[in-house]
């Protein structure tokens, strides 16, 4: 009689812990079952950035901005820097349209400065005093990059194609500008931007007009006002 209690103690104890190990499992296994457009608690337990929709919208904000730049392209007895200023603003996420106004810095190189010195010549550059310019903008691509755990960098790649005046030491022409760079959004207030900037106008030069290509690296830095809209 003992042997058949104690028997049926082990059996009873053996469903109970199958039963039990049955209902752990069964609750693993919904928790795999979920809509497809819901993400998994599981997963959801570490943030998943990728999911999300566009940090803080650009749609209907105004965006002023300053920049410094430098010519790479410039005349080898030059050196050509600039300062801008610019206004934006961003109908939406992916297109905007502003206006941008330069001051040019030229100064002659080592090699314009032996030149000088040596045989008291001045380089023929037509060189660029100041600008302005209207262009439109386009934002190619959205991305984000993680730098830690908690730390993003949301960035737009974009194109922009302009047109306006540059004002030379011989006059003023017309200026064709095709520009390509990254802005980076900082917080939801704070831009900046590196880029390089295509510039494609004519020269007066002893021997007649000359075309000419700029192209200048820059770095800037814009705050945008508004919250923005959906």
């Amino acid at each position: 009689m003992r042997i058949l209690l104690l028997a049926t103690f082990v059996v009873s104890s053996n469903v109970v812990s199958a039963a039990t190990q049955k209902s752990d499992l069964s609750k693993k296994l919904e928790t795999l079952n979920i809509p497809s457009d819901k993400v998994t608690p599981l997963v959801s337990e570490e943030k998943l950035y990728v999911v999300n929709k566009r940090y803080s919208s650009l749609t209907n904000r105004h965006e002023l901005s300053i920049s410094g730049g430098r010519n790479f392209k410039a005349d080898s007895h030059m050196e050509t820097k600039l300062l801008s200023a610019a206004y934006r603003y961003h109908l939406n996420s992916d297109w905007s349209f502003g206006a941008r106004y330069s001051e040019y810095y030229n100064e002659l190189s080592e090699s314009g400065e032996k030149l000088y010195e040596n045989k008291n010549l001045l380089p023929d550059t037509d060189y660029a005093i100041r600008s302005s310019e209207l262009f439109i903008n386009y934002n190619t691509v959205y991305g984000k990059l993680r730098l830690t755990q908690d730390t993003i960098v949301y960035f737009d790649q974009y194109i922009s194609l302009g047109y306006g005046t540059v004002a030379l030491a011989n006059g003023e022409t017309q200026n064709y500008i095709a520009d390509l760079g990254f802005s980076f959004w900082i917080g939801k207030h704070m831009s900046a931007r590196v880029g390089a900037k295509n510039e494609f106008y004519k020269q007066d030069k002893i021997n007649g007009d000359e075309s000419v290509h700029n192209v200048q690296g820059y770095i800037e830095f814009g705050y945008l006002f508004g919250k923005g809209s959906i």
